[in-house]
């Protein structure tokens, strides 16, 4: 009988809302309010809260969330008051409630998308992989979720959001792993996770009429997924080689 241990349930509960993200793709499901970006937004919330408590442990996620909730809003409301890290904009009132200029939505955001970065990317590739999300994700939002100021250049996202995005990313990663001893990242559910979550992203791009920033990261996902891939298979190789060394000696 196959067991399951408590990363395993948190990785499947993770992939269940892929399942589900993926079905409402189906273009007879994609008006329906259960899968409507507001909702599916609020499912990935839950996935990850469940998930993260259950693959790195209820500390290791609180801290996780604490860390990436306060700086991501941190940063955002820096930017929208002065422009600096990500440029000058502000937000509608789509994303629902709101915190003074702030949806309360997003350091909820934060939290989830950097979660699954960090499990996929580690410490060092998560800054990375956050932007690499950001560029299926911002170009289908921009002009109604929130607006720019700042003058714009790729697909009406200004160059500053995407260094913004990774020096926010870099930050919440370093005062993670400072409060860590453990690295948990890099895993293979989180890699192939972070693949099919990214050409989700790229499938609403091509239904939003968004095809050059659908293949551009589309290919950045795919390029992404073969050198982490091939990074932890790497590291896998060189345990296994070192543990067979250790028993022959």
């Amino acid at each position: 009988m196959l067991k399951l241990d408590r990363k395993d349930t948190g990785w499947i509960i993770s992939f269940i809302y892929l399942g589900y993200v993926y079905l409402g793709q189906l273009p007879f499901l994609r008006q329906i309010d259960v899968f409507s970006t507001t909702f599916s937004s609020f499912v990935l919330i839950g996935a990850y809260a469940i998930s993260s408590v259950l693959i790195i442990g209820a500390k290791s996620s609180a801290k996780f969330f604490i860390v990436a909730a306060v700086i991501g809003s941190a940063m955002e409301l820096l930017s929208l008051n002065t422009g600096f890290p990500f440029g000058r904009y502000y937000y509608t009132n789509e994303l629902g409630a709101m915190l003074g200029p702030l949806p309360v939505f997003i350091p909820l955001l934060w939290a989830s998308l950097g979660f699954y970065a960090y499990m996929a990317g580690g410490k060092y590739g998560m800054p990375f992989l956050m932007v690499f999300t950001d560029l299926a994700l911002d170009p289908r939002f921009s002009g109604h979720l929130w607006i720019w100021i700042s003058k714009t250049q790729y697909f009406g996202d200004p160059l500053t959001n995407f260094v913004g995005w990774f020096f926010t990313s870099a930050l919440i990663i370093l005062v993670f792993v400072a409060l860590q001893k453990l690295d948990h990242g890099i895993s293979y559910p989180a890699i192939v996770f972070y693949l099919f979550s990214g050409i989700n992203e790229c499938i609403s791009d091509l239904y939003a009429h968004l095809l050059l920033p659908a293949i551009i990261a589309g290919v950045i996902f795919i390029v992404s997924f073969l050198i982490l891939f091939h990074f932890r298979y790497s590291k896998d190789k060189m345990l296994r080689k070192q543990s067979q060394n250790r028993i022959a000696s």
